[in-house]
């Protein structure tokens, strides 16, 4: 039982060859690309439509009715969405346009607030635009197909480069150059299937234990010659919203976890609040993480050569010292500068504190993370902005970051065996000690 098992490199060159290939359709055919859509989908349709009609002669004793229903409807669906592609065009159009009005409206909502916070904003603004154009173009004049398939066939070529690079490497460990060629082609999923793994971490993870409870190695390696400069945290737990994450990173032994932890001052049930900063010991961060809020988490160790290590040092020491104190108020309370004691908060900061003795600030006017956003500046954009200096390469698109994208882009930089990424620990269901639960993986 090993999940996250490497493919064989050689599959994994086919499928770069598959990708390649369907990019240069797309890029210079769009056209026939469509045509290859509509006959996929279509046969994919009607084929689920025969499966279900064929498991009506393997049911019992039962009502064979709704596998009836849906396989004439797939049949059938199938067999219009072939003789009327149009329809499905015209769906995609609408689909692909809808989505770009949507992330357009998320980059616009940051590109105001960090022009209200007194950071800058103009070039998020034109982004936003940028977005919200095309986006409006699709859906309501269906102009920009073209547009769309030069992008989308691009990115299918680089991606393709992208996982042919990771089988090179795979098959050519010790090769400088393959190794050196890999550090510069990087194209991370699209965010809106990155921003879903961490539910699908937790899946596995719950899935695993349930099978085998005794075993939760879900790695086979670990580099055990290299120690960590830098931790990064990526947590998820049950329900669709703290589902899709949450990331911490680690320095010396202290964890900065940067959030909306000030409950008082959310808007939008949270989407909008004052951005905290939280410093905690690593011991009490996981130890919170996993008793307290019932998480699982997935750190990744980095190790940093000198200078990128002083690059991330002096980040965090300049996003430090833009930081004021800020007092939940447990804290107020068992200093007496306000009525009760500290057992009669519970808000989220106040538990923090209580649980973990953490420090607590906020950050000064000018600074884009003075305003907790959850599409834009969030724990992730804190993060990156400090592991930007290690010399990671993580390209950010569609102007918003998630916990599921660095999760991705950690974990293919640790299969690779060259990166500085060289620990991955898994952290699940603490009950004795800390050592007990903390498996590489």
């Amino acid at each position: 039982m090993v999940a996250f098992k490497n493919t064989a490199p050689v599959v994994w060159i086919l499928i770069a060859i598959a990708v390649f290939i369907s990019g240069v359709i797309v890029l210079f055919d769009i056209g026939l690309a469509l045509e290859i859509i509509v006959t996929v989908v279509s046969v994919l349709i009607f084929m689920v439509g025969i499966m279900y009609l064929a498991s009506i002669f393997l049911k019992k004793g039962e009502s064979k009715f709704r596998e009836l229903g849906i396989g004439l409807l797939c049949i059938f669906g199938g067999i219009f969405t072939y003789a009327y592609p149009q329809f499905l065009k015209g769906t995609f159009s609408l689909a692909v346009g809808m989505l770009g009005i949507a992330i357009g409206f998320f980059v616009l909502l940051n590109s105001l607030k960090l022009r209200k916070d007194g950071a800058s904003w103009i070039g998020t603004l034109i982004k936003a635009l940028v977005y919200i154009f095309l986006g409006i173009d699709m859906v309501f004049f269906g102009t920009n197909a073209e547009i769309f398939a030069i992008i989308f066939g691009v990115y299918l070529i680089f991606f393709s480069f992208n996982i042919f690079g990771d089988a090179m490497v795979s098959l050519m460990k010790h090769n400088d150059g393959a190794q050196k060629m890999k550090k510069h082609v990087r194209v991370s999923l699209p965010v809106i299937f990155a921003a879903f793994l961490p539910i699908r971490l937790l899946k596995k993870v719950n899935k695993l234990v349930e099978e085998e409870p005794q075993e939760l190695l879900l790695l086979s390696e670990k580099n055990q010659q290299k120690t960590p400069d830098l931790v990064i945290y990526i947590h998820t737990r049950e329900g669709l919203i703290p589902g899709m994450g949450h990331v911490d990173i680690s320095m010396d032994g202290l964890v900065y976890s940067y959030g909306n932890y000030d409950d008082a001052t959310w808007k939008m049930g949270g989407f909008f609040a004052d951005g905290v900063m939280v410093e905690m010991g690593k011991e009490a961060h996981i130890k919170q993480a996993l008793d307290v809020e019932k998480k699982i988490l997935m750190a990744y160790g980095l190790a940093l050569t000198p200078e990128h290590k002083k690059g991330a040092q002096d980040k965090l020491d300049e996003i430090v010292n833009d930081l004021m104190p800020w007092e939940p108020l447990a804290q107020q309370s068992e200093k007496g500068e306000i009525e009760g004691k500290p057992e009669d908060y519970n808000d989220v900061s106040s538990q923090l504190y209580k649980d973990t003795g953490a420090r607590f600030y906020k950050f000064r006017f000018g600074n884009p993370f003075k305003t907790y956003y959850a599409m834009g500046t969030n724990c992730v954009k804190l993060v990156d902005t400090i592991v930007g200096k290690t010399g990671i390469d993580l390209l950010k698109i569609n102007g918003i970051i998630t916990p599921g994208a660095y999760l991705d882009y950690l974990d293919r930089l640790y299969e690779r065996g060259d990166s500085i990424v060289v620990t991955r620990t898994l952290y699940q269901d603490i009950e004795k000690n800390l050592d007990n639960n903390a498996v590489p993986a």
